[in-house]
């Protein structure tokens, strides 16, 4: 990789920096109105700003150099966050969280888009196992960092250091540079939105393939909702007294799952090669690691499987967007534009069904329901792909089907 891993690694940092904010933005304003209804504002605002700008950032990320939306949006979302130093309001935390969510989407579209320009198109399933260790250590460090520093420096500290890590960033972008192919941006620019739009739907509806990688990725999303609620509820039942101890030890073993298996994905050569079998694969163990580990009390259990969700986890995101990015490059932007919005819509529907289940399901049953039903998702896919002849384990072999499919129509 050379020098060019020096980017990955400040983008590790600043994954690490945003991590730490996540959790002091939501400390500091609840802290600040004693509300849950500002606490949960404010994350819907970060959430919707993400939802608002996907589909619009990936047709940007499509027509203009994809390096300089990266530094915008790293310089804007640094700038933006220091101005919590000076105007600490719950009001101006809610406006910054909606433009870190909004200019969220232009960045991680962007910078998933060009990775195959970057390292070249042989390396991208080596490089995003690289990225997805490299994201599991950044939570680890983001989630025990903020917790530990919380307790000895004041918040505006660490809003700093995650203004610093998207300024770093942005520096290192600035001074590394890339051959940039996407189509130049246009005085009629806004004109082709719409056009541009209805390019990618045409696209994605021509791949059936795509399709059915999208729908598991939904409900993919959706079943996430339930353990990102379940984890903090599992770790006030194993100990009220020690629970944000015990949430930091399930994520660092889930943590340590995943950058052992990004390790080893690169290194065996049947992991390679078989994109789509591994994704649906890893999707229902992970789904099956969740439902196991919320639902015990014992410690070595929770733990054991915690490592094994993790595990599978990391390496169903690797493989996902390894064949996402097998897109051609003058419409991946806006292929990862579709991704990020189903990941968000995917994420909302998911909270917002849990808080009134929860009402008369416990936490265990909430995520045997939203889990089992990505299980039940993916065999079905897998069943009608196998049905219609069409389910070729090689995901490449699959695309060059398909692409000579629509060659002799």
């Amino acid at each position: 990789m050379g020098k060019k891993v020096y980017f990955l690694y400040t983008k590790a940092f600043s994954d690490i920096g945003s991590m730490m904010e996540l959790v002091i933005m939501n400390a500091v304003i609840y802290s600040m109105t004693k509300s849950t209804s500002w606490l949960a504002a404010v994350l819907a605002l970060r959430v919707c700003g993400g939802i608002l700008t996907s589909l619009f950032s990936g047709v940007i990320a499509d027509r203009y150099n994809r390096r300089k939306l990266m530094i915008f949006s790293d310089i804007t979302r640094g700038m933006s966050i220091l101005v919590l130093c000076i105007f600490p309001s719950p009001l101006m935390f809610a406006i910054v969280a909606f433009i870190i969510g909004a200019l969220g989407s232009f960045f991680s579209v962007s910078f998933s888009a060009d990775l195959p320009q970057i390292f070249g198109e042989e390396n991208i399933l080596k490089i995003n196992a690289f990225i997805s260790r490299l994201a599991a250590i950044s939570m680890v460090i983001g989630f025990l960092g903020s917790a530990f520093l919380s307790t000895i420096v004041d918040y505006r500290v660490i809003i700093g250091i995650d203004a610093l890590s998207y300024f770093l960033s942005a520096f290192v972008l600035i001074f590394y540079k890339w051959e940039n192919t996407v189509k130049k941006g246009d005085n009629n620019q806004w004109k082709q939105l719409f056009n541009d739009l209805k390019e990618v739907k045409t696209y994605v509806l021509i791949k059936p393939l795509l399709v059915f990688v999208f729908i598991v990725f939904l409900f993919q999303t959706f079943s996430a909702s339930s353990h990102n609620v379940g984890v903090p509820i599992l770790a006030e039942k194993i100990s009220s007294e020690h629970a944000t101890f015990y949430q930091g030890l399930i994520w660092g073993t889930w943590g340590i799952g995943g950058i052992l298996s990004t390790w080893l994905i690169p290194k065996v050569s049947w992991l390679k090669q078989h994109y789509l079998f591994m994704y649906y694969g890893t999707s229902v163990l992970t789904s099956i690691g969740f439902i196991l580990f919320l639902s015990n009390h014992i410690l070595w259990v929770v733990f054991f499987f915690a490592f094994f969700t993790g595990f599978f986890d990391n390496a169903a995101g690797t493989y996902f967007s390894t064949m996402i990015q097998k897109t051609d490059n003058s419409i991946r932007g806006r292929i990862f534009g579709v991704a990020n919005l189903l990941n968000r819509v995917g994420f909302t529907i998911g909270f917002v069904a849990a808080s009134p289940l929860l009402s008369f399901l416990s936490m265990p049953h909430l995520v045997w329901l939203f889990h089992g039903s990505l299980i039940i998702m993916i065999l079905c896919v897998t069943s009608y792909l196998l049905f219609k002849k069409k389910f070729d384990f090689n995901y490449d072999q699959i695309q060059q089907n398909e692409n000579e499919l629509i060659i002799s129509k």
